[in-house]
């Protein structure tokens, strides 16, 4: 049997247990971060691709500041942070941009990687709003997103941005004054950059017309490449593409190897959470049959049955205070027996 009481942790209640087989998944977490399979975390999380950002918000908030004084002459009050586009990259795993609003007026969007454009979009007339995006804009950024994460496994250099974020100050300056002047937004096709010009009509925003150079990113070039294909070809040969179909993979070994970390982690016996006022769910390693809540005297209290499911929940709020046993019947014949306290 298996005691199991709670303590007070700020504002509810967890359960913890007597025996060390027995764990819940706040001491799981507590033993982590305190050294307890570390090495085995450690071991999983090396093999994991990096997916920090290149440009720190800090970074980005000084290159936003920097923006609006150039863009009003005056230095007003610091920028404050609106959005950082995370759900729209792939598992939401990194940070992709930085948008600031102005107190003043107006917003900015930074990137959060320095082998792509460092503005990417900006209005000194609205400030922006999550809410209120359409979804010309929000399929932009969403674009913006996709193309910063996946430049970051591209192996090339590009010379523009590596420039541009090298000569901020003049940087800033063209893209406030001349901001479609650009190699990218002269290569555009009519369709393109009327798709620009909706949005600056609509919205009265700036934005490029890409995020990453042309040179390294051809907009127009998404043809399927293979790795046969990849390994014959110069680096600046390699379609865009090669590099989404790459990252792809690499998403789904991440994922497999998550998996079986978490099926390392998952205990071969029940992990008991306590939901307050005598409510209690039991995950088990396997479907559940039947339950039975006993009294300390042996009279049958509870009695479930269950079918395809490996969450029992125990309801003991009717009962008195006190000590109870619950049994639990598996699929497989296997009988769980876990102490149970009434406050």
């Amino acid at each position: 049997m298996y005691e199991t009481r709670s303590r007070q942790v700020g504002r509810g209640l967890i359960p913890f247990c007597d025996c060390p087989r027995y764990i819940s998944m706040n001491e799981l977490a507590k033993k982590l971060t305190s050294g307890f399979l570390v090495a085995g975390m450690a071991l999983c999380l090396a093999s994991v691709p990096a997916m920090a950002e290149t440009v720190s918000q800090k970074h980005a908030s000084k290159i936003a500041e920097t923006f609006f004084n150039t863009a009003y002459g005056i230095h007003v009050a610091a920028p404050k942070l609106a959005w950082n586009g995370r759900q729209l990259t792939t598992d939401r795993l990194f940070t992709p941009f930085y948008v600031y609003n102005h107190p003043k007026g107006g917003f900015v969007i930074i990137s959060a990687e320095n082998k792509a454009f460092p503005v990417l979009g900006y209005s000194l007339d609205n400030t922006f709003s999550l809410d209120k995006l359409n979804d010309d804009v929000r399929d932009l950024l969403t674009r913006y997103a996709r193309q910063i994460e996946i430049i970051r496994y591209d192996p090339r250099t590009p010379d523009r941005a590596v420039e541009a974020w090298q000569n901020l100050p003049d940087y800033i300056t063209s893209v406030l004054k001349t901001p479609y002047d650009t190699p990218e937004y002269r290569e555009l096709d009519p369709e393109e950059k009327e798709e620009i010009e909706r949005i600056d009509r609509k919205n009265s925003w700036i934005v490029m017309p890409s995020a990453v150079e042309f040179n390294i990113y051809n907009h127009k070039d998404y043809r399927d490449y293979n790795l046969e294909d990849a390994l014959a070809a110069e680096p600046e040969d390699v379609p865009f593409s090669f590099y989404e179909n790459f990252i792809r993979e690499i998403r789904n070994e991440e994922k497999m190897r998550l998996a079986a970390f978490e099926e390392v982690l998952m205990p071969a016996h029940p992990v008991l959470r306590d939901l307050g006022g005598a409510h209690f769910v039991v995950d088990l390693p396997e479907d559940a049959r039947m339950l039975r809540v006993y009294g300390i005297d042996g009279s049958r209290k509870l009695e479930k049955y269950y079918s395809d499911t490996a969450s029992v929940s125990i309801d003991i709020s009717s009962l008195p205070v006190g000590y109870y046993v619950a049994m639990i019947l598996t699929d497989s014949g296997h009988v769980y027996g876990l102490k149970l306290y009434r406050i």
